[in-house]
C-alpha cells in the first residue's frame, strides 16, 4: 500500500511504558479538510463495505482526545478531536464529517 494515496488516521492507547497508536488509512480521494473558524471539518466518503469499520474507528475517541493524521506522508497533523456527524447511507458509498480542532496552530 503506497503510503502516499492515503490520510492516515491515528489514535494513540496504552500506557507511557507500552504505548500503541491505531491506524486507520483511507484512500485521500475520499477525504476532503476545510478549515471553520478554529477548527477543521474533515469529509469523508467511504465504499459501503468499509463504512461500518470507519465509523467505528471514530466512534472511539473521547471529544478532547488527541487524534493525528498525515495526508499523504507529509508529516503528521496533531489535533485534538471535537466529534461526529451522523452517517449518510447511499447504494455505493457512505460519508460523514468530523470535526477536530489543531493543537498548536500557528501563529501568523
Amino acid at each position: 500500500m503506497a503510503e502516499n494515496n492515503y490520510v492516515i488516521f491515528k489514535k494513540q492507547y496504552g500506557n507511557i511504558k507500552r504505548p500503541r497508536v491505531k491506524e486507520l488509512y483511507i484512500n485521500q480521494n475520499g477525504v476532503k479538510i476545510y478549515e471553520k473558524d478554529q477548527s477543521m471539518i474533515i469529509n469523508i466518503i467511504v465504499p459501503v463495505e468499509e463504512s461500518t469499520k470507519t465509523v467505528q474507528y471514530f466512534e472511539e475517541f473521547n471529544l478532547g482526545e488527541d487524534i493525528q493524521f498525515n495526508i499523504a506522508d507529509t508529516g503528521d497533523f496533531e489535533c485534538i478531536f471535537r466529534g461526529i456527524s451522523p452517517v449518510i447511507d447511499k447504494q455505493s458509498y457512505s460519508s460523514f464529517s468530523i470535526t477536530v480542532q489543531e493543537k498548536d496552530p500557528k501563529q501568523d
